[in-house]
């Protein structure tokens, strides 16, 4: 029986690539939810940074067929929706009303939801393949990123608290509503 000071080196597998699918997760979805939680949006660039990478990760994927997670068309489906919204979005006039509105609504969840999917699927298909971590270790991961997600909304929702409109001004960004008056702090 081992000790708890002296982890199997399965355990520090698990470990490494825990941290490293969950920090990315975190990474690529706290922008997304702090821009949503403080301005009631997600701007453009975030919607076209997913349908950039998802489409690089769905092309590798093809091309690494080998590497690909092996569910059928799921996973290959999931990467392309980022291209069908923006063929969507091309396709519906630009007059605003409740089809223009119901799609970018569907952009929005599409970020929130596919920024962790789309980073999931890309350190498992190219980094460390499908059977590396156990149903019960995908979900924890999963649930962290989903709780940093919540906070960075959270986060956005109360900038007013931590941060000042000079921050958001000298970063370049509209202020949202609600912000705190103020110079930038030695965040900004």
């Amino acid at each position: 029986m081992e000790s708890e000071s002296h982890p199997s080196p399965d355990g520090e597998r698990w470990e490494a690539t825990a941290a490293v699918i969950a920090g990315g997760g975190a990474l690529a979805v706290w922008e997304p939810a702090f821009t949503l939680g403080a301005y009631n949006v997600i701007f453009y660039y975030q919607l076209l940074t997913l349908w950039a990478v998802s489409s690089a990760v769905l092309l590798s994927a093809l091309l690494l067929r080998e590497r690909l997670p092996r569910h059928g068309w799921v996973y290959p489906a999931c990467l392309a929706l980022p291209t069908v919204w923006l063929g969507l979005a091309a396709a519906v006039p630009h007059r605003g009303g409740t089809p223009r509105e119901l799609l970018f609504l569907a952009g929005g969840i599409l970020s929130i939801i596919g920024t962790p999917l789309l980073t999931w699927l890309l350190l498992r298909i190219l980094l460390f393949g499908e059977a590396e971590l156990s149903a019960r270790q995908q979900r924890r991961i999963v649930g962290a990123i989903t709780v940093v997600g919540v906070l960075a909304f959270t986060l956005g929702r109360l900038n007013d608290v931590f941060l000042t409109c000079g921050d958001f001004d000298i970063s370049g960004n509209s202020v949202p509503h609600g912000c705190r008056p103020g110079s930038a702090s030695p965040f900004g």
